[in-house]
C-alpha cells in the first residue's frame, strides 16, 4: 500500500510533544538492525501514518462540517439583526408620530379651553339680559316708527314733545340690546358647534395616540423576543469557533505526528534501499 505524504507539512514535532506509541517508533535505533526487523517497523509506521491520517481527515470533516454549520448560525444571526434593525426603524418611525400627534393634541387642547372661555363669557353676557332676546323686535321697531311719525306730524306741547322723545330714545336702545342679545345667541350657537367639533376631534386624537401606543409596545415587545435570540446564536458561533480552533490545533498537531513519521519512514526506506544495494553487491562479488 502506498504511503503518501500529506500536502500540509508542518515543521515535526520534537519527540518529547509526540504521543507515547509514536515517539517509540520515531526514536527507535536502527544502527544494528536487522532488514527483517527494519521491514517490520516500516510496517508498523506505515499502519501508524494511514491511522493518523484517518483521524486527521474525521477532524478535518469535523470542522468543515462545524463550519458550515457557523456558516448557517451567522446567516440566521444576520437576517435576526435585520429584522430587529428595521423594528427599531419602525418604531422610532412610531415615537416620532406619537410625539407630533401628542403636541397637535396639545395645541388642540388649547383651542378648546379657548372656546370654552369664549362660551362661558357669552353666556355670562346673555344671562345679564335675562330674557330680552325673546322680545319681538319688530313691534319695538314698529312702535318706533309710529311714535317717530306722530312726532312729525302732530303739534305737541314742549313737555309732551320731550316725553315722546324720550319714549323713542328708550325703545331705539331697547331695540339695540335686543338685536345685540340675538346677535349673542348666534354666538353661542357657533361657539357650541366649534366646542362640538373639537372635543370630536379630540375622541379622533385620544384613539390615535393609543393605537401609535400599542403599536410602539408590539414593537418593542417583538424587539425584546429578538435580542435574547441574537444572544444565544452569538454564544452558539463564538462556541464552534472555540470548538473549531481546537480541532484546528489537533489537526495541526496530528499533522506534526504524520510530518515525524515520514521523515522516520523515509529513513528506513533510504536504509533499507543502501541494504539492497549493498547485499545485490556481495553477490556480485561472489559470482
Amino acid at each position: 500500500q502506498e504511503v503518501r505524504r500529506p500536502r500540509r507539512a508542518p515543521e515535526p514535532l520534537p519527540p518529547e510533544a509526540l504521543p507515547e506509541d509514536i515517539r517509540q517508533l520515531v526514536t527507535t535505533d536502527t544502527s544494528n538492525m536487522k532488514e527483517e526487523d527494519l521491514y517490520k517497523l516500516v510496517d508498523a509506521i506505515r499502519d501508524k501514518i494511514i491511522e493518523v491520517k484517518n483521524n486527521r481527515m474525521q477532524l478535518i470533516n469535523e470542522v468543515k462540517g462545524l463550519r458550515d454549520q457557523r456558516v448557517k448560525l451567522i446567516e440566521q444571526k444576520k437576517e435576526l439583526v435585520s429584522q430587529l434593525l428595521k423594528l427599531r426603524s419602525e418604531r422610532k418611525g412610531v415615537l416620532d408620530e406619537l410625539a407630533k400627534v401628542k403636541q397637535e393634541l396639545d395645541s388642540l387642547l388649547k383651542d378648546l379651553k379657548t372656546k370654552r372661555d369664549q362660551l362661558k363669557e357669552a353666556r355670562q353676557l346673555l344671562e345679564k339680559e335675562g330674557n330680552i332676546a325673546k322680545l319681538s323686535l319688530r313691534r319695538v321697531q314698529k312702535r318706533i316708527e309710529e311714535l317717530e311719525w306722530r312726532q312729525q306730524t302732530s303739534v305737541l306741547p314742549p313737555q309732551e314733545e320731550r316725553r315722546l322723545v324720550e319714549e323713542i330714545e328708550r325703545l331705539e336702545e331697547l331695540a339695540e340690546r335686543i338685536r345685540k342679545a340675538r346677535q349673542e345667541e348666534i354666538s353661542i350657537m357657533e361657539i357650541e358647534a366649534e366646542v362640538k367639533a373639537l372635543k370630536m376631534k379630540l375622541n379622533d386624537f385620544n384613539t390615535k395616540i393609543n393605537e401609535l401606543r400599542q403599536k410602539a409596545g408590539n414593537l418593542k415587545a417583538q424587539i425584546a423576543s429578538l435580542t435574547p435570540k441574537i444572544d444565544e446564536l452569538n454564544k452558539q458561533i463564538n462556541s464552534l469557533k472555540q470548538t473549531i480552533d481546537e480541532k484546528s490545533k489537533n489537526i495541526d498537531i496530528l499533522s506534526g505526528e504524520l510530518d515525524a513519521l515520514y521523515n522516520k519512514y523515509r529513513e528506513l526506506m533510504v536504509k533499507l534501499k543502501e541494504l539492497k544495494i549493498s547485499r545485490q553487491r556481495g553477490i556480485e562479488l561472489k559470482a
